[in-house]
């Protein structure tokens, strides 16, 4: 990698030129190795829709506890690594579904989510290091206690349906020293699914396969180092995934659909690193 001189250098960041803090060679480094644990509370904002029937959950909110684990090793210029995250909790809410604008029906509503992501990338520059892989990615919903405006009570029926899907990764991060001690790290990734499964329980012949749908994520940390080989960092991470929803099929007599879903996330972490 070449040593930098007395130079600034222009960084475009959500459409805003941003002139970061002068790199001298002393502090251009090839990528680290480390492992970094986490713990933080994720806000989920759920909403599903079905445009043809003109049915439509509202934003349902939930907050789950997280737990964040990352290991990457650097083969300078190269770097490869793992990251997941991994629900401690799963909220439960209720969830309302409205028909013409009209309620239609609502019911309890309880949502995880985790993720696995393996990676591989290139030190470009400290603050461009673009890399790619797979995420494997899992949710579950838990639906219960039904109530149709059109009947009165409490339907006691459980309904739990589970998502896994494999995605294609494409992801860019850099890190932005201020100080000896404090530093700016940043992260955008997109995720373009190309397996997906969907099941529920409560539809045993049922299934909806492949459907398409995008994700994206973004990481913004603030670093304080401890010592030269430990470091401590507060950070937010937050994202949208979506699914355009499966075709109408028939089970047993009956129309099914996967309706169109999205989820928006917004977590908040505190972190402390390790490198070797």
């Amino acid at each position: 990698m070449r040593a930098l001189r007395n130079t600034k250098l222009p960084l475009l960041l959500s459409g805003l030129l941003v002139f970061c803090p002068t790199l001298h060679a002393s502090e251009v480094q090839t990528p680290k190795s480390y492992i970094t644990a986490g713990l933080g509370i994720e806000q989920l904002s759920y909403q599903e829709k079905i445009p043809d029937l003109a049915l439509a959950s509202t934003d349902t909110e939930l907050s789950n506890w997280i737990l964040y684990l990352e290991g990457q090793k650097a083969m300078a210029p190269f770097f490869v690594g793992v990251k997941g995250y991994i629900p401690l909790t799963d909220d439960d809410t209720r969830e309302a579904w409205y028909l013409d604008g009209l309620l239609e029906q609502s019911n309890s509503l309880s949502y995880k989510r985790m993720g696995l992501d393996g990676y591989f990338g290139y030190g470009l520059h400290p603050l461009l290091n673009p890399y790619v892989g797979i995420n494997w990615g899992y949710t579950e919903q838990t639906r219960s206690n039904f109530q149709n405006n059109d009947s009165p009570g409490t339907l006691a029926l459980t309904a739990t349906e589970e998502v896994y899907s494999l995605s294609a990764l494409l992801g860019l991060k850099g890190n932005i020293p201020f100080t000896p001690s404090w530093s700016f790290f940043y992260a955008a990734e997109f995720m373009l699914p190309f397996y997906s499964e969907t099941t529920n329980d409560s539809l045993p012949d049922w299934k909806a396969s492949d459907v398409g749908g995008y994700a994206y994520t973004l990481a913004a940390r603030l670093q304080y180092t401890i010592t030269q080989t430990l470091s401590a960092a507060a950070w937010l991470r937050g994202g949208r995934q979506h699914w355009a929803g499966s075709p109408w099929s028939s089970v047993d007599g009956t129309r099914v659909k996967w309706p169109e879903n999205d989820t928006d996330f917004l977590g908040t972490f505190i972190s402390l690193s390790l490198y070797f």
